[in-house]
């Protein structure tokens, strides 16, 4: 007996939903990193606006960390604030790209 669409979409959506077992988790966490640092076609505009909110979380953090190395005298203090800087605004760059890249493919109407 054939399935349907309609059944194959229910077991789909059971099985991700099944995150309990380890081997599911581990399934599951690989998807998550794949989209945060590779990004995925098949992702929705609320994944992608979701990662765009975490994206700009790590680039207000480097925003933070840029102001704070020109009030800072030191040269230690200017240093680490330099590497804390790079340390959140790279993955913020990097999360913001992957919001944009891969959209989908609008189907042309015939």
């Amino acid at each position: 007996m054939t399935k349907s669409p309609l059944d194959r979409i229910r077991e789909e959506t059971e099985e991700k939903q099944r995150a309990i077992l380890w081997p599911d988790v581990l399934r599951s966490g690989h998807s998550v990193d794949e989209f945060l640092w590779k990004g995925d076609r098949r992702a929705t505009p609320v994944q992608r606006i979701g990662l765009a909110v975490f994206a700009m979380m790590f680039l207000s953090c480097a925003s933070i960390f840029v102001v704070l190395l020109f009030k800072d005298a030191t040269w230690g203090g200017r240093v680490v604030e330099i590497i804390l800087g790079l340390l959140s605004g790279i993955p913020g760059v990097k999360f913001l790209i992957n919001v944009f890249r891969h959209q989908p493919k609008r189907h042309s109407e015939k």
